[in-house]
């Protein structure tokens, strides 16, 4: 979000004293010769005070352009209408705009901006409507913007942080709740990661990451209909290095089928099965040529088989194990490529 803002010139009086519609030039009158008049009384914490005075001059509602200061040092200028400020108004140090914004009786209404004193860049960007703050940005003396926030009321609906003018932090609300997306970047200003959460337990609802050469690293969702989540990461590659599934109890454990694939081939790996953070089913190893090297069978988090056999690339069996369906190890036995046993333990 940038404003394009354009400066005001030292004939920014003489665009004031332009008449409008039917209206004959004002000329511009001290605000030092303004004074308040026909006030509403307020009771503030038991004391009566004076408030929506409405600025007078000669006894009388004031409509044109009130001045304070001089132009060769500090100065200012406001148009008004019956009393109230109504229209542009500004003011600058010599040569150099301070601020500038409109009013529309009495209250502000439009943009209203602040100016850095040395680049003459914005420093703050406000967006009123019927005198609310609707929105507020912030600037460096760069002109780079530094923070963001959107308003309803008093109550700020959505506010973005930057870091050297990209999008740090957003919190917003979505589907009832707050949300807050985090970015993070390379040092060369590309994108590293992007992950949304919901504010109010910091659940991890999609995240995206990324190698420095801009291909995709990890993706990550959240179902909520489901609760349970999935995520795949890549090579650098590109080809698909993983497969995930987790489920919540509360914290995130892994849940179903997990697969891992060979960097070279793509192919299957790893395949494993989980039941809420518990092995749950069967694991399997491969070969990035496709040939099986192992494979076990899990109940409840228990190795229930009584035999293991490992395979080499080519498929020959290099080694035989025996369980006690327990998951403890009994005995293990190597073979050679020729199939003759080389060696043998037991625990």
């Amino acid at each position: 979000m940038k404003p394009g803002v354009k400066l005001i010139s030292p004939a920014l009086l003489a665009f004031l004293l332009l008449p409008g519609c039917h209206q004959a030039p004002q000329l511009p009158i001290d605000e030092q010769s303004l004074a308040p008049i026909e006030c509403s009384k307020q009771q503030v914490y038991g004391i009566w005070v004076e408030t929506d005075c409405l600025t007078g001059y000669r006894g009388k509602p004031f409509s044109g352009i009130a001045t304070r200061g001089e132009p060769a040092t500090y100065f200012g200028a406001t148009q008004y209408l019956e009393g109230k400020r109504h229209g542009f108004s500004f003011s600058a140090e010599g040569s150099r705009i301070l601020s500038q914004g409109w009013y529309r009786q009495g209250i502000r209404e439009g943009e209203h901006l602040d100016y850095h004193m040395q680049s003459q860049r914005p420093k703050r960007q406000a967006i009123y409507k019927n005198g609310e703050e609707q929105a507020v940005a912030l600037f460096d003396e760069a002109g780079i913007i530094e923070s963001y926030r959107r308003l309803e009321g008093d109550k700020t609906v959505e506010s973005i942080t930057y870091e050297q003018g990209r999008p740090w932090t957003h919190l917003f609300f979505q589907d009832g709740e707050q949300r807050e997306r985090l970015r993070h970047y390379f040092p060369d200003g590309s994108l590293a990661s992007d992950a949304l959460f919901r504010k109010q337990d910091l659940k991890r609802l999609s995240e995206i990451t990324y190698y420095a050469s801009g291909k995709v690293k990890t993706r990550y969702a959240y179902d909520r209909q489901s609760n349970l989540a999935a995520q795949q990461t890549y090579w650098p590659n590109g080809r698909l290095q993983s497969q995930q599934q987790y489920g919540f109890d509360p914290l995130i454990v892994r849940h179903g089928e997990q697969r891992r694939f060979c960097q070279s081939s793509g192919a299957l790996e790893e395949l494993a099965h989980y039941e809420m953070g518990v092995e749950q089913g069967r694991f399997e190893s491969y070969h990035c040529n496709g040939q099986l090297m192992t494979a076990k069978e899990y109940r409840q988090g228990v190795m229930v088989n009584t035999e293991v056999k490992t395979f080499d690339e080519s498929g020959n069996l290099i080694k035989r194990e025996r369980f006690d369906g327990q998951g403890k190890l009994l005995e293990a036995f190597y073979f050679n490529a020729s199939g003759q046993q080389t060696y043998y333990e037991r625990p």
